[in-house]
């Protein structure tokens, strides 16, 4: 189960990192402005950059949503804004089927306990164990 955890958390790792490069590439040469940035700053460095579009791409791929960052309504920020819908519409995908495997997985390891089974069958008519032990019924 561990080394199932273990690539499903590599695997969004993986997805986080291609959508952070490809958030940032877009940014840079296919928009108008500065699209991935904090309301509070100007320019970025580089790294900040790539900061404000982790950031962007970790919160669109789990659905999170914080509100602090995100794709501005500007008229040349479309390409960041259907980069973040088909990051979205895959991180529902992932969800969706990390949670079906998982769930498949702990089946499997459940369906394994030991059961006996018994020949002899014992049926009690009445109240049951309402707290009269001492009638019979």
């Amino acid at each position: 189960f561990g080394r199932v955890l273990l690539f499903f958390l590599m695997l969004y790792m993986m997805f986080v990192y291609c959508f952070v490069v490809l958030l940032y590439l877009v940014d840079r040469y296919y928009t108008d402005s500065s699209c991935i940035n904090a309301p509070e700053e100007g320019e970025l460095s580089t790294r900040a950059h790539f900061e404000y579009a982790f950031e962007l791409s970790w919160t669109t791929f789990t659905t999170v949503g914080y509100g602090n960052l995100g794709p501005p309504p500007d008229l040349g920020c479309y390409p960041i804004r259907l980069v973040c819908s088909i990051e979205a519409i895959l991180g529902m995908a992932f969800v969706s089927m990390c949670s079906g495997l998982f769930y498949a997985k702990l089946l499997r390891l459940l369906g394994r306990a030991q059961v006996t089974f018994s020949s002899t069958l014992c049926v009690q008519y009445g109240k049951g164990l309402s707290g009269n032990e001492d009638e019979d019924v």
